[in-house]
């Protein structure tokens, strides 16, 4: 899908006419071409208005930062990734090609990441004011910032939420609360699993930025670097609190574990101790009831009695010795 985002008085304005158009060039007065997942013809399109080739699939797939961070045929052509999915059970990174060629910039990506999806509504509804491709990477790279920053904080809240569960103890639980620890392992790795991917995308983003505020090989803008250099450090502020949150999954986990291994201590600490009481009125148990011509009592109106009573007592004394040491 190709959409393509026009200067209209300093505006940016959504082209959907020339969009659908599949034989039609697009417009000189083209900023802002974005390409989701798109077909051969949309990138002949893109590559025919900005005079260079795109980015493959493969291309974009690629790890080296030589491979990302290059500058080819007079265009910049950064490669990130970008957190998404970041509300649902799966959360993900997509990545995403920018290419700034001249005063225009495209974007390359097959998933929509909600920063993008959440600028272009804005652009459709002509409430941006942009009329060059560096203003247009400068707001999509901010709004992918503030995205994560809010993932962030979200899950830093949720992790705050466990661990004062958990140091509150069971004892002192909120009335309705419950603690269902398969629940909270799920809770606690999906954090981390959270963390690990906003993780990812910052460190893309923080080579990407310091790329541009160095300007090696590309002739950037003032303001552009002045841009870049005040976004690395949001960047490695996200990238500090993103650690420490890590180090609080990490705190999570060991305290859910350890609470999960005194709970099945004292499980096999009640067992053994009601084994070892059970067992002396057993042993009396089984002892009168052999049956033997001579056995001491088998005779009198009170055997029955007193066998009940002796197997009372035998219960009763190890209970008081259990309670005096104080282990139930």
């Amino acid at each position: 899908m190709l959409h393509v985002f026009v200067n209209d008085g300093g505006l940016l304005r959504w082209a959907r006419e020339v969009a659908s158009d599949e034989a039609a060039p697009l417009p000189e007065t083209a900023v802002w071409l974005d390409l989701i997942n798109p077909t051969p013809g949309e990138l002949a399109r893109a590559e025919a208005l900005i005079g260079t080739g795109l980015p493959t699939r493969e291309q974009m797939a690629e790890i080296e930062e030589s491979s990302r961070l290059r500058v080819a045929g007079g265009a910049l052509t950064m490669t990130v990734t970008a957190l998404v999915w970041a509300d649902t059970d799966e959360p993900r990174i997509a990545t995403v090609s920018f290419v700034l060629a001249g005063r225009r910039l495209v974007t390359i990506h097959d998933i929509d990441p909600q920063a993008l999806l959440a600028f272009r509504r804005r652009a459709t509804h002509g409430e941006i004011s942009a009329a060059r491709g560096e203003l247009v990477l400068a707001a999509l790279v901010d709004g992918m910032i503030d995205r994560t920053s809010v993932v962030l904080r979200r899950t830093g809240v949720e992790l705050d939420a466990l661990n004062r569960r958990y140091f509150r103890g069971r004892k002192l639980r909120s009335r309705g609360e419950t603690l269902d620890d398969a629940q909270t392992l799920k809770r606690i790795g999906h954090a981390g699993h959270l963390i690990g991917k906003a993780r990812v995308s910052l460190a893309s983003l923080t080579r990407m930025t310091d790329f541009l505020a160095r300007g090696d090989g590309w002739n950037s803008g003032k303001a552009t670097r002045r841009w870049a250099k005040t976004t690395l450090q949001d960047l490695r502020g996200l990238d500090q609190y993103a650690r420490f949150l890590a180090g609080k999954v990490a705190l999570a986990l060991d305290t859910a574990l350890g609470q999960i291994n005194v709970e099945q201590n004292e499980i096999v600490k009640i067992v053994s101790v009601l084994t070892v009481l059970l067992y002396p009125p057993t042993l009396v148990a089984s002892i009168g009831g052999m049956n033997f011509t001579d056995m001491p009592g088998s005779d009198s109106p009170f055997g029955y009695v007193s066998a009940l009573g002796l197997m009372l007592l035998s219960a009763l004394l190890p209970v008081v010795y259990v309670r005096s040491k104080r282990w139930m």
